[in-house]
């Protein structure tokens, strides 16, 4: 619901002097109980330890969507105004973490789906086709943690808010839109595991409405309200030296 209702803002336009605390502040504060939640279930064995080859694991599903939250969560708090400056010196391990987890969430399903394709069922190769897919989504992130990583940190972070207003916006809000995308991928996929939906109709469902409507329609918008105030590509490569 949460993620609906920051995704109508943004399609529409709405923003005002609070949204950077109910869209980023409150996403973080559901985010961390999910991956919470998550972690939970891994550690007191409700999710079971299948013999399922690569990403069609269960337990590696469930520990990558742990970790991804966060990791998104994190990048959305450091770009957003609500980020407390004292916690930049942590900028270097955090985005190194996270680059880990985007990498991961990319490399593990393409991974399945290429090796291991043989080893899956029906079901399973139709749900690596998506997973790929939503792994595609979460590694775009590796940009702008390689960016805060290379570039100077907080330095370069206050450069490009000058240069760019808006991309204090823009930058927390699409990482928000790519942590829904996860989380709704993820109750879906739970839903099919216990026989609420099928796997051959999740997977359309998630491409053609989940992801267009929680994160392509919304960060089209938000481009063309902001349009005079961000950068696309140009804030990436902001050097030290710029």
């Amino acid at each position: 619901a949460h993620g609906v209702g920051v995704s109508a803002i943004n399609i529409a336009g709405a923003y005002s002097e609070s949204y950077s605390v109910w869209a980023v502040g409150v996403a973080a504060v559901l985010g961390a109980s999910s991956a919470i939640g998550g972690g939970l279930e891994l550690a007191t064995g409700r999710v079971p330890d299948d013999d399922r080859p690569g990403f069609a694991h269960e337990r590696a599903i469930l520990l990558y969507t742990s970790s991804y939250l966060p990791s998104t969560l994190w990048l959305s708090l450091r770009f957003s105004p609500l980020y407390p400056v004292a916690l930049a010196p942590f900028d270097p391990v955090l985005c190194i973490a996270s680059i880990s987890v985007y990498a991961y969430g990319l490399a593990a399903p393409l991974y399945t789906a290429v090796a291991l394709w043989d080893e899956l069922t029906p079901t399973e190769r139709l749900r690596m086709k998506g997973m790929v897919v939503s792994g595609a989504v979460g590694a775009v992130f590796v940009l702008e943690a390689l960016a805060l990583l290379l570039n100077g940190g907080q330095v370069w972070w206050e450069r490009v808010v000058v240069l760019y207003p808006a991309q204090s916006v823009l930058e927390p809000s699409v990482t928000l839109f790519a942590a829904y995308a996860v989380e709704a991928g993820m109750l879906i996929h739970r839903c099919a595991r216990r026989g609420v939906i099928t796997f051959a109709d999740a997977v359309p469902f998630y491409a053609t409405v989940v992801l267009p409507l929680l994160t392509l329609l919304p960060m089209a918008s938000l481009f063309w309200w902001k349009r005079q105030e961000v950068s696309f590509w140009a804030f990436l490569f902001l050097g030290a030296g710029q």
